[in-house]
């Protein structure tokens, strides 16, 4: 007993020390995490680090005329939490579409149903759950399980059968004609964890992903005639597609160059399957937060695969699923092979971790685990969209990102790789820069570290613009190898689990040896916005130079670059990262090269924001 009481003492006190090195507030809901040990100060899971996982058995089928999906499901639940567990939070994401749902934007009338999910049977360890405890709100159902709780350390059995009409007009589905992407479409259990407990913000269509990480067995029945795509490996296309197709299948998976699977010529013919009225199409998905399909009787498929781990020649089986009317899909299958190599080997510059990744052809532009639901940008390139989307791979699904509270921790890196690698992949032409400059510090500028679920016209800035240029001038600050260094231990770290914020920021603190509180302190904690302006150009006679006198207006570190014109003709480039700020100081002198008389400076590059332009350029 003692010995228990001297080491929680000492835990205890080593969290106080090390947290007091800190300059970053810590919500006290954290701490608590911190004093379990099940999270550690120096950026790694603590000793005591615990997630809950699941087991999914799915069989749905799918009628496309009536667009009426059901299903069943068996999930095998392990609480490996400290606390016994008396309730369990089912998700019902798709009643975001019932009568009376909590929406972040409007739906088409046509869309709202007054029953949403239609539960036919929910059952817990084989046995019916009455409906007196059962609590359904927003797009949660609580199971009340007081009688028969869950033990810590141990595994229980839920059953679901279920079924709903698929909107014609959903804003994450997809539903044209003959074909279809569906995600949310399954009962699927919450997120537990250590810090808040269950997830308990609902699905609204805006803030996205927070899952735990589980293993799925999944069966799709569709009618002769409909392929099917989906998270995770296909298991029996031998079963299936006739001779032809399933050779250019198999050799699709080992190619270096694009093949046709099939046309939209070919699916239509009747030649692709083998007879029956309907096929069952088998997947497998291990270590995944999310499990979503498709279907279509009339998309092209072309598909080929690139090494995504030179150590071990892994390979990922790269597919474009689309419309023969969507011209800029043609280009697709390459811009993934080429993008999901580049993220391999420089950004992130770790293994793509998928065996597969299946860009469809739908009406949005959002990500799921081996999934994307793309729409066609023709006649712009797919470029920036097809990167961004296939980039989440790492950030949320990877890591597994509470998306839902700090989307800045994976939409901020997506933005991040679609304008690091479309810059690299396109020669410089197609990478973009969200405009961050115009919003900073407004009342729309909320530090990120507010809370996604808190967020609304806010959301975006928080989750995009700001944080893409945080990375950037992070990447800038500590350069490519020791910026590398961080995301490989950071990702090495947190694979497959649950990271929060300060595990990011202490990461990189403890990788990079050193503390990084200045830079996170202002670009994330705090309501501030990027500004340098130029105050003048003045003569140092006895060092016979020209000095730039350049002022820190705003309060958000930034790299100062300037571009330097001199009366002779001659040219110079100064940078400094930003660094240059760390000391809180807000005025820097260039110094310029001895005799020569400056005729104009022009700050700033297109990856460092600034708020007031106006003053970044002075001439003679």
């Amino acid at each position: 007993m003692m010995s228990r009481v001297l080491s929680s003492l000492i835990l205890c006190l080593l969290v106080n020390f090390l947290s007091a090195q800190s300059n970053l507030f810590v919500p006290r809901n954290y701490e608590k995490a911190y004093e379990a040990g099940s999270r550690a100060w120096n950026g790694k899971p603590g000793p005591n680090y615990w997630q809950n996982r699941a087991n999914y058995k799915i069989q749905v089928n799918l009628d496309p005329a009536t667009r009426f999906l059901s299903g069943t499901e068996t999930i095998v639940y392990r609480n490996e939490s400290p606390d016994t567990l008396k309730r369990v939070r089912i998700k019902l994401q798709h009643d975001r579409y019932r009568k009376g749902a909590t929406r972040a934007y409007d739906v088409t009338a046509v869309d709202v149903e007054d029953e949403g999910t239609v539960l036919e049977s929910v059952a817990y360890n084989g046995v019916e759950v009455p409906k007196d405890q059962q609590r359904r709100n927003a797009t949660f159902l609580d199971l009340i399980l007081r009688d028969n709780p869950i033990p810590p350390n141990s595994e229980a059995t839920f059953g679901f059968k279920w079924s709903y009409t698929i909107p014609p007009d959903g804003a994450r589905e997809f539903a044209l004609d003959s074909s279809f992407l569906i995600p949310y479409w399954y009962p699927q259990i919450a997120v537990y964890d250590d810090i808040r407990g269950w997830a308990s913000f609902p699905y609204t269509g805006q803030q996205e992903f927070y899952h735990d990480f589980s293993d799925y067995e999944v069966a799709v029945t569709v009618p002769n005639g409909f392929q099917v795509w989906a998270t995770g490996e296909w298991q029996n296309a031998k079963d299936i597609l006739q001779a032809e197709y399933l050779d250019r299948w198999n050799k699709a998976h080992t190619a270096t160059v694009e093949y046709v699977i099939f046309s939209e010529d070919e699916i239509k013919s009747g030649k692709v399957f083998k007879k029956g009225k309907s096929h069952t199409f088998s997947f497998v998905a291990k270590d995944v937060p999310d499990f979503v399909f498709a279907a279509s009787n009339s998309y092209n498929w072309n598909a080929t695969s690139v090494v995504v781990d030179d150590a071990t020649r892994r390979r990922t089986f790269v597919s474009a699923v689309f419309n023969s009317k969507s011209s800029d899909y043609r280009e697709v299958v390459d811009i993934a092979a080429r993008g999901i190599r580049l993220m391999s080997t420089w950004l992130p510059g770790y293994p793509f971790p998928y065996p597969v990744m299946t860009i469809f052809n739908g009406n949005d532009g959002m990500e799921y685990p081996m999934m994307c639901n793309d729409a066609s940008t023709a006649p712009r390139s797919p470029m920036m969209l097809t990167v961004h989307e296939v980039s989440h791979t790492y950030f949320p699904f990877m890591m597994g990102i509470n998306e839902q509270e700090y989307a800045w921790m994976d939409e901020g890196w997506a933005a991040f790789f679609d304008y690091m690698l479309c810059d690299s992949l396109s020669g410089h032409k197609l990478g973009r820069i969200r405009d961050y400059s115009s919003i900073a510090g407004t009342d729309e500028d909320v530090p990120p570290m507010v809370r996604s679920s808190n967020l609304s016209s806010a959301y975006r800035n928080a989750s995009y613009q700001r944080p893409q240029s945080a990375y950037l001038t992070l990447l800038d600050l500590l350069g490519y190898e020791t910026f590398h260094k961080c995301m490989k231990e950071y990702m090495n770290r947190w694979k497959s689990k649950h990271p929060a914020p300060f595990d990011f920021f202490q990461t990189w603190n403890d990788v990079s040896g050193q503390n990084l509180d200045w830079y996170w302190k202002p670009w994330f904690f705090e309501w501030a916005y990027p500004d340098l302006g130029i105050q003048g150009v003045v003569k140092d006679e006895a060092a016979n130079c020209s000095v730039i006198m350049i002022e820190r207006k705003g309060n958000l570190p930034v790299p100062l670059h300037a571009e330097i014109k001199y009366a002779d003709g001659s040219n110079e480039t100064f940078h400094r990262n930003a660094a240059v700020w760390k000391d809180g100081k807000q005025n820097f002198n260039i110094r310029c090269a001895e005799g020569k008389n400056v005729q104009s400076v022009k700050l700033g590059l297109e990856t460092i924001p600034d708020s007031v332009p106006e003053d970044n350029v002075w001439e003679k």
